[in-house]
């Protein structure tokens, strides 16, 4: 759903140009304790472009969106504060849990990316429960949600609801970095224009026991340019495990000997 836009930036998506910003998504693939760790990024082509939301759209919509994985398992959560979608306090990519972000800083010390705790789950992620205290039905969005003693059990915890979204409230944004330090560990990207980006933020940490194809997300995101208008786009990504990455590359590069031969 795309309700995470605030209405003044819809008015000014309307006016919008053909001007390329969101391009799509790339990731990055690191082997873990347990499994991997995949990281997602929203790759735009300006230093100056930000990220508002990341959405599912609607099940109505050709574009209808998902997040899944192969992994036995499903996505692995952390332990305590970090069981749930939304990121923990100052929560970088080097914990091992899964969670989704609308961007987040970067430490030039360190070289890590972090959470932004300010990120909020859209309605797609509300459930309903009968709170067994008091007896009343109430709604909890299990984006941030911890299953509790009064009747509420997040069905979400290694897997995500179909359609979901998560946004930055109030049309904040996070601004875009540089993805100079992916360098490396880059893996799989939605298209050729999202593997060369040189720009981006971080939307989502994937932690899965190692599987054939990890992770397949079809997902859009809302980005505001530097010049104030918006874009909107919706791309698809599959991420396969390390091994599986490794062997595309000896297949590419027989290939390429083969050619040349």
């Amino acid at each position: 759903m795309k309700i995470a836009v605030p209405a003044v930036l819809l008015c000014s998506a309307l006016a919008s140009t053909t001007q390329a910003s969101f391009v799509g998504w790339t990731s990055t693939v690191r082997s873990v304790a347990g499994g991997s760790l995949i990281n997602v990024f929203a790759v735009v082509d300006n230093s100056g472009d930000v990220l508002l939301s990341v959405y599912g759209s609607n099940a109505q919509s050709p574009n209808a969106g998902f997040v899944t994985t192969t992994s036995a398992g499903g996505f692995i959560q952390g332990a305590g504060a970090q069981g749930v979608w939304a990121p923990s306090g100052s929560q970088s990519w080097t914990t091992l849990d899964s969670f989704l972000t609308v961007g987040g800083s970067f430490s030039t010390s360190t070289g890590n990316f972090f959470g932004n705790t300010a990120t909020s789950g859209d309605p797609s992620w509300n459930v309903s429960y009968v709170n067994t205290v008091s007896g009343e039905t109430e709604t909890a969005n299990a984006f941030a949600a911890a299953s509790n003693g009064d009747g509420f059990t997040n069905p979400y915890i290694n897997s995500i609801p179909a359609l979901a979204g998560f946004f930055l409230p109030g049309g904040s944004s996070t601004q875009a970095r540089d993805l100079a330090v992916l360098s490396g560990i880059r893996s799989t990207s939605s298209n050729a224009t999202a593997a060369a980006g040189t720009f981006g933020m971080m939307i989502g940490q994937f932690y899965v026991a190692d599987s054939n194809s990890i992770l397949n997300l079809k997902l859009g995101a809302t980005v505001r340019r530097a010049s104030g208008s918006i874009s909107q786009d919706t791309f698809t990504l599959t991420v396969p495990a390390p091994g599986a990455v490794a062997l595309l590359a000896v297949a590419g590069l027989t290939a390429s000997r083969r050619r040349r031969a």
